[in-house]
């Protein structure tokens, strides 16, 4: 769902370069800590890439309130921060990062996708909508009709539509874009993931069971050999599969892949996450669908433990 550029403009990199003495030391340890901060989240690695990148935010403050550098580490900043259910603090760095380039007039792009995804993260389609729309403009515009991020964008907005349940839309977008990446000979990229995910979900919720395990499926051995079998996508995967197969009937399957879903998500996210909560609520459905009610117990506790924590 989400499609986020890492890396900065060659004329960013050519501001770096030419700075000398001290200046060149702190923006040297300014994209140490912001590189090592970005590969952690990519990795997976929250807590890690959130200290990294704290740090780069302190360096990146010096450089001047409208720094393209503290506008790319607000970012990447926000990202880690949403993912770890920190998301009103994740949205107010997107906001600052998108008038940081909206005044600059430098990667726009950037902070306009990232603030989108954000709030579609976040279960705020209303106001991922319109974000979305401008970015979606101005991508086309300058990259192109079939250009990967117009493409993502078009699943991004697809993904609203689904959200405000206008499930037509929603598929043909999907389509769309799954149509352009496998021309573009993106089928086994992870980029191609999240589109087979959402069309998956989509399916599941229209009743096309069988299309969405196939789609499902594939979604799951691309991310599992792109990521990594540990990484958070991967469980995302595993518990929709897990609703997927409690629908078919198949309870041990529901049971089995919801469980692994939820290993994943704890070793990375902690047991309080959002994500940990929801996949135990699910887990225990599945668990007294196939008569294991101790675990079922031991599980609904742990979600009425979170709900009372907030």
């Amino acid at each position: 769902m989400i499609s986020k550029q890492a890396w900065f403009s060659a004329a960013f990199l050519g501001l770096v370069c030419v700075v000398g003495g001290a200046k060149a030391q702190d923006a040297a340890g300014w994209k140490a800590d912001h590189d090592a901060g970005w590969a952690a989240y990519q990795g997976g690695h929250f807590t890690e890439a959130e200290k990294y990148l704290r740090a780069a935010e302190n360096k990146a403050r010096a450089f001047g309130a409208e720094d393209p550098r503290l506008a790319t580490t607000l970012d990447h900043l926000a990202w880690v921060l949403c993912t770890e259910g920190k998301s009103e603090e994740g949205e107010k760095l997107a906001k600052d990062a998108l008038s940081i380039r909206e005044k600059t007039k430098t990667d726009l792009l950037d902070s306009l996708n990232t603030l989108a995804c954000l709030y579609d993260l976040d279960g705020k389609p209303q106001e991922a909508k319109p974000v979305y729309l401008r970015y979606l403009a101005l991508v086309e515009k300058t990259a192109g009709a079939e250009h990967p991020e117009t493409v993502a964008a078009f699943d991004n907005l697809a993904t609203v539509h689904h959200a405000l349940g206008e499930k037509a839309e929603a598929e043909a977008a999907y389509k769309r874009a799954l149509a352009i990446r496998e021309k573009n000979g993106e089928a086994k990229a992870a980029e191609l993931a999240p589109t087979l995910y959402n069309l998956g979900l989509l399916y599941v919720e229209t009743g096309k069971l069988d299309q969405a395990e196939a789609l499902l499926k594939r979604a799951l051995e691309i991310r599992r050999k792109s990521l990594g079998a540990t990484h958070p996508d991967v469980a995302t995967s595993l518990e929709a599969l897990g609703q997927l197969y409690a629908k078919q009937g198949k309870k041990e399957e529901a049971h089995a892949t919801t469980k692994q879903a939820l290993v994943i998500y704890e070793l990375d996210l902690g047991a309080k996450h959002p994500h940990v909560v929801r996949c135990c609520s699910k887990l225990a459905q599945c668990c007294r669908a196939i008569g294991h009610a101790d675990e079922a117990d031991l599980l609904e506790e742990r979600v009425k433990a979170a709900q009372t924590d907030k």
